[in-house]
């Protein structure tokens, strides 16, 4: 019985049945969800959880990062290309300067190598005294030319003047003596050894330098000298006076070269006859420091 009423009904529907279609969407409704779409899936992507955006922007930071440091990277190398290149130049800059300062003496390194206009002095001569031993050639005027030996002992109160005391020794003789004694059978000159003595001032103006080699470097002073004393011999009439220069070579502390050039004005009296006269001494020595 059950069985013949649902054959019946199902036939009944099929005859009868007609299909239902689904109404349009009404303008501006929202549509219907899909019941056999995955709601999961639409959850994913519509709603993002904290841990997934955390996870989002913990990727996009380290993909800053990673830019950031290539960027760093990049311009570390052009910045350590650049400072390689900015080295050799500054080497290439200082070599002629070292070699320069090589060159320069007397200053420190206090200014970098560069070189100073006003530079201190390895050799320093104030409180100091000098003992000299001189020897040399002099140019008579009235007389005839011989040698000259002697010493000289110097003080300097300060750094570019001081006190000299010069003692020479030089033979006096006239080489026209004996053609006048043949002539008329008188003595007119009298040969003999002239004793001088000289108080003089010292000025050291000039500091300079000499390049013996390419390690060695000779300081100097070129110096001038005034002064005046007494000539011992019966041909000099009065006070004797010089001027002159010279040039000091410091080889160490203690050890140095001196060169002078000195003009010893005499008034002398020869063959009769007086007048002032210029005699022209070229000493040259060593000299011992003390103090």
């Amino acid at each position: 019985m059950v069985r013949a009423t649902v054959v019946l009904a199902l036939a009944y529907g099929l005859t009868n049945g007609i299909p239902a279609l689904a109404a349009p969407p009404l303008a501006g409704s929202k549509p219907t969800d899909n019941l056999f779409e995955d709601k999961g899936g639409g959850d994913d992507d519509s709603e993002a959880t904290p841990a997934d955006e955390d996870s989002k922007e913990g990727s996009k930071d380290s993909s800053k990062d990673s830019s950031s440091a290539g960027r760093s990277q990049s311009d570390g190398s052009a910045g350590g290309e650049a400072g390689e290149a900015d080295s050799e130049l500054g080497e290439t800059d200082e070599e002629p300067e070292s070699a320069l300062h090589g060159l320069a003496c007397l200053e420190g390194d206090a200014t970098g190598g560069r070189r100073k206009g006003v530079q201190r002095r390895d050799f320093l001569k104030r409180h100091r005294f000098e003992l000299s031993g001189l020897g040399g050639f002099y140019a008579a005027d009235a007389l005839s030319s011989t040698y000259s030996y002697g010493g000289a002992l110097s003080f300097y109160p300060s750094e570019d003047f001081g006190l000299e005391a010069l003692v020479t020794r030089t033979p006096m003789r006239f080489r026209l003596e004996e053609a006048f004694t043949s002539f008329d059978q008188q003595t007119h000159f009298q040969p003999g050894i002239a004793w001088q003595g000289m108080l003089s001032l010292l000025w050291s103006p000039i500091h300079a330098k000499f390049k013996f080699s390419e390690t060695r470097i000779l300081h100097s002073d070129i110096f001038a000298v005034a002064g005046a004393g007494r000539t011992f011999d019966p041909s000099v009439l009065g006070l004797t006076w010089e001027v002159g220069g010279g040039l000091k070579l410091y080889f160490n502390r203690f050890f140095s070269f001196r060169l002078d050039l000195r003009d010893f004005l005499l008034p002398q009296e020869v063959l009769s006859r007086g007048r002032i006269t210029n005699n022209i001494n070229v000493l040259a020595g060593f000299s011992l420091w003390l103090g």
